[in-house]
């Protein structure tokens, strides 16, 4: 939302985020003095304390505001009919797409992950809701292929693959071939499916 649309408080704390979202990518949120955020912001150190009273509420807000859902879609939208690895595919489209809008906020989840308590329940619930959704489109993708148990794996494999693809992805490093992946989950998928007779 353009500046210009929001009342001069809220105006205010935009520009003190898009300030701190920038500076904790690219310096680490404990490198990154609240001064020089304020000082990125154009607003008195005071002002910044006024609308975040501690500095990792900075990060926090960011996390609540600016992360896109983990699963922006219904999982239906996703599932082609009898495709597992079709269906993976395009949820790993649509994740990617949705992932591209926060790129910032992504560099600075994996960067303060291992130092944040509040930064790493941020990143659990994250890859928690990814899971749940790939089981959801495996299982409806093919509702008797496999046992729970195994959908779930195949799910949580799937998505440690899309989060590292997105991740290696930002720092410029190989591709990975989810298509690929995604054959050999469904195809593991298959052989454990129960024989029925």
């Amino acid at each position: 939302m353009a500046d210009s649309a929001l009342a001069p408080g809220e105006a205010t704390r935009e520009r003190i985020l898009d300030a701190a979202e920038e500076l904790f990518a690219h310096h680490g949120f404990d490198a990154t003095p609240t001064a020089r955020v304020a000082k990125a912001a154009k607003v008195p150190k005071g002002l910044l304390f006024y609308h975040f009273a501690r500095k990792i509420d900075l990060l926090t807000a960011l996390f609540a505001e600016r992360m896109p859902p983990a699963v922006p879609h219904d999982p239906a939208e996703v599932v082609v009919p009898g495709d597992v690895a079709g269906s993976l595919l395009r949820l790993a489209e649509r994740i990617t797409a949705s992932q591209q809008r926060s790129t910032l906020v992504r560099t600075i989840l994996w960067r303060e992950a291992d130092t944040h308590p509040e930064v790493a329940r941020c990143m659990h619930n994250f890859h928690s809701e990814l899971v749940e959704f790939a089981t959801q489109v495996i299982t409806l993708a093919a509702p008797d292929l496999a046992d729970q148990e195994s959908r779930h794996a195949a799910a949580l494999a799937w998505t440690g693959t899309v989060t590292l693809a997105l991740n290696t992805a930002r720092l410029g490093g190989t591709e990975h071939d989810l298509p690929l992946v995604a054959t050999l989950l469904a195809t593991g998928l298959r052989r454990s499916a129960p024989v029925s007779g």
